[in-house]
């Protein structure tokens, strides 16, 4: 009778069973972008709505000398508004390669602010009162200042929606996600030496 070879340790062995490698778990939604941020990106919104919050209501004046209905709309339009803001700055912050803030972002929180301090200032010599100068003030304070507001607060949710959903696309395709390529990067990454 033959010997056979050197025999192998079983653990040498191929597997007989083998389970493909599961992919990392990316978010599949927008929403679900915001899952993966840290505590830096939320401290950084969350200080952002709350400076914006405190711009609105207090360098502007938005409560002084308004009713009651335009009160409610008011504080909305500030809740609204300054929480919008606020992931607005937080998705700037720290964001994956792929999804880097560039100029051309700054442009929904910039105007989105100045349609919210249009919509929310109720003095007499408001510039929103100014330009509608032919209406009568009570057509001012109750449709062409909330009609502003709510599209201030549309603008900055649109530009929220685009930043989360390019923040998703560099989260799981990194080589494919592509910020703006035109624009000057927001804040620039220093290469490693």
């Amino acid at each position: 009778m033959s010997t056979p070879g050197p025999q192998g340790s079983a653990f040498d062995a191929d597997p007989v069973l083998s389970l493909p490698a599961a992919p990392p778990l990316l978010p599949a939604t927008r929403r679900a972008v915001l899952a993966t941020w840290l505590r830096g990106r939320w401290a950084t919104a969350a200080a952002a709505a709350v400076l914006a919050a405190a711009a609105l209501v207090v360098a502007n004046g938005a409560f002084d000398a308004a009713s009651l209905p335009g009160a409610l709309w008011t504080a909305v339009l500030v809740a609204a508004g300054s929480a919008a803001f606020g992931l607005l700055v937080g998705s700037l912050v720290g964001a994956p390669i792929g999804a880097e803030a560039t100029a051309c972002d700054v442009r929904g929180p910039l105007f989105g602010m100045m349609g919210l301090l249009l919509a929310t200032t109720q003095g007499r010599s408001s510039l929103l009162v100014q330009l509608c100068a032919g209406l009568p003030l009570d057509a001012i304070r109750y449709g062409v200042q909330p009609a502003v507001g709510a599209a201030a607060v549309a603008l900055m949710a649109a530009a929220l929606s685009a930043r989360l959903r390019l923040e998703r696309d560099a989260l799981s395709d990194p080589a494919g996600a592509q910020a703006c390529a035109t624009c000057v990067p927001l804040f620039p990454r220093h290469p490693q030496p």
